[in-house]
């Protein structure tokens, strides 16, 4: 991961920062219990003012914010095949809860940074966790309902991650010059790591509790035990831009616009086949987490084993976040790191998942394509940064990141309209294979469409990019 893939986080409260000081009458008003927000030095003393033990406080939150919220997406599978043993819904209509709760952090990507700039990580992060915790305990009592389920804990705790993954990911880089690499991938990788700890734990209580909504309760207060204490330690640094809903004095309208939407990336080949290529690499994401549960079973696993197969999926996403970025970092470059990784996901669903009708095969094909899954994330960034330059970096993340609601949400329920019209889980391995040939091809695309890129950029094979 490129250094500049790093300052994401800080490009649009840096770009969007006015030259003179705020007014005393706006600083007043934002003046309240949570504490004004402290600014980060300047110029030559920058490099060295920086926080240490309050900025790993922050890192550690921020860390902690990733292990519950985005855990919970990661682990989801493991509630999906405990509804559909439990004869709730077919796996095609149950895969749609998930796709929404994953949808929600691309679809309320802007607002959500619009609402943390305005009203300070610590407000907006208590927020968050309380949609998080209310969730899965209204969706305990929505067991027997779709659109309960898909309400509770599609919707709201979904809407609560979003929230929480924006918060978490401003801060590293706010809070770390020299580090910024490892900080912001130690944070990253507390999803992957959650994912495989709320995988073990809700396997777990689901086999002791012998209760779908008593651990959907027991659940929600692990993480609200979790996400109360991490909120209160979040202090930001950037400078709050309260919300206005009507058109900034002095402000033109183009101007106003071009700092969130910068239409005319369009007319680039090069940021539409990225652009392309991410949205469509999201589509077969989340299959392999929402589903290897459930074919884990389907090839005579236990439902606790199958879920350690999982756990072994995000653990390995988690290294996938660290190691590729490094990687891109000290050998072939961003852009040619992410060819790379959509390849290997794409290799890895096309020739091991469709042969894995045993425990050692299904266990290598969850490591690697788990880490190639979670090196997509952490290359995308230093993808933009390197090949756009750091300054239209938000303006182009924000296409993207919006990009990828599509895919969150349609890309598991299309696996899971397949698997059931080929007789669904309980046929056995080869009812999978076409969902799993879906997944993989829709990947070859996205590979296609990003090499399509690289060849815009340079056509010299060996050049780091």
């Amino acid at each position: 991961m490129s250094r500049t893939s790093i300052e994401l986080s800080t490009l649009d409260h840096a770009s969007t920062a006015p030259s003179r000081a705020p007014s005393t009458r706006s600083t007043t008003a934002l003046e309240d219990d949570v504490g004004h927000d402290e600014q980060p030095p300047e110029g030559k003393e920058a490099f060295d003012s920086y926080p240490e033990w309050r900025a790993w406080k922050q890192l550690v939150a921020c860390f902690l914010l990733f292990f519950t919220s985005l855990g919970g997406v990661y682990s989801w599978g493991v509630f999906q095949g405990a509804l559909v043993r439990a004869g709730l819904a077919p796996s095609s209509t149950l895969a749609f809860i998930g796709a929404t709760l994953a949808a929600m952090q691309a679809i309320f990507a802007i607002p959500s940074a619009r609402l943390v700039s305005a009203y300070g990580p610590r407000r907006m992060a208590l927020i968050g966790t309380s949609l998080v915790g209310s969730g899965p305990v209204l969706a305990s009592f929505c067991t027997h309902s779709v659109a309960g389920l898909v309400v509770t804990e599609g919707f709201m705790y979904g809407i609560g991650q979003a929230l929480l993954f924006c918060c978490g990911a401003t801060l590293p880089s706010a809070y770390f010059l020299k580090s910024r690499n490892v900080a912001t991938g130690f944070v990253y990788s507390g999803a992957g790591i959650g994912g495989a700890a709320f995988s073990l734990a809700t396997a777990q209580l689901l086999k002791r509790l012998n209760s779908l909504p008593w651990t959907f309760r027991t659940v929600a207060l692990i993480m609200t035990v979790i996400n109360v204490p991490a909120s209160l330690v979040l202090r930001g640094r950037a400078e709050r831009r309260p919300l206005r809903l009507g058109k900034r004095r002095g402000e033109a309208e183009g101007e106003r616009k071009e700092k969130y939407f910068d239409w005319t990336m369009f007319r680039d080949p090069r940021f539409c086949l990225i652009l392309a290529g991410t949205a469509i690499a999201v589509f077969p994401l989340f299959v392999p987490p929402f589903f290897l549960p459930l074919y884990g079973t389907s090839i005579g696993l236990s439902a606790t084993t199958a879920s350690y197969i999982l756990a072994g999926f995000n653990l390995s996403s988690a290294f996938g976040r660290i190691c590729f970025g490094l990687g891109a970092d000290r050998l072939l470059g961003s852009l040619n790191s992410l060819v790379v990784c959509l390849a290997m996901v794409a290799v890895s669903t096309l020739l091991v998942w469709p042969f894995a009708e045993h425990l050692g095969p299904l266990i290598a094909f969850a490591v690697i394509n788990g880490f190639c899954a979670g090196g997509m994330f952490s290359l995308i960034p230093g993808t933009l940064s390197s090949v756009f330059g750091s300054r239209k970096l938000p303006a182009i993340f924000s296409f993207i990141i919006t990009s990828y609601s599509f895919g969150y949400f349609l890309g598991a329920p299309i696996a899971g309209f397949l698997l059931q019209a080929y007789g669904g889980p309980d046929k056995g391995p080869e009812a999978y294979k076409p969902a799993i040939f879906y997944a993989g091809g829709v990947s070859v695309v996205a590979t296609l469409l990003v090499a399509g890129a690289r060849v815009l950029v340079t056509r010299q094979v060996f050049r780091k990019v």
